[in-house]
């Protein structure tokens, strides 16, 4: 397995990722209809943006295996500010055969190096409440910061802030 940066070209790889994961972890979570309507192009043309612009600080990389693009994860400053963590994991997401591999684990560290490098101490990742995924979260000595209702579609969900200090998830 190979991590790396993104790249022009990564895109509808990235995107097809994005939407099946979606589709797979969250079934039975998110409305059926709502990951049914979500769209490989328009992930792709989000994504592709982001690879072309990329703003300061922030990072976007994938994992792949014979070159193949099997996950990935974005990350860069905490955008919302609601919790003192200088970095924010926005995203990461692995095709369901990669799962459970330590695939997320070594992105997620990637991304706390590069947090790292650009002077933060800390991150964090917002995550549904029922995402079976999120045990990795605790795994990795994350700690729960809080919980607030969100919207997606036409439902309420419960999504959990949860913390991490950087030193301690790279075990430096």
């Amino acid at each position: 397995m190979e991590i790396r940066k993104a790249l022009p070209g990564d895109e509808e790889a990235i995107a097809f990722v994005h939407v099946d994961s979606w589709r797979t972890t969250y079934k039975g979570i998110v409305d059926e209809e709502y990951l049914q309507n979500m769209s490989v192009e328009d992930r792709k043309e989000m994504w592709k943006g982001i690879i072309e612009k990329p703003l300061p600080e922030n990072y976007l990389y994938v994992a792949s295996i014979s070159e193949e693009i099997i996950g990935f994860c974005s990350g860069g400053p905490n955008r919302s500010g609601r919790y003192p963590y200088d970095g924010e994991l926005y995203a990461i997401y692995i095709l369901q055969e990669y799962q459970r591999r330590s695939i997320g684990t070594s992105l997620i560290r990637r991304l706390a190096q590069s947090h790292l490098d650009s002077g933060y101490h800390t991150m964090m990742v917002w995550v549904l409440q029922d995402n079976p995924c999120k045990i990795a979260y605790e795994r990795l000595g994350g700690i729960l910061l809080g919980k607030e209702e969100i919207q997606i579609g036409n439902q309420e969900l419960v999504e959990e802030a949860i913390g991490f200090d950087l030193a301690r998830l790279l075990n430096l």
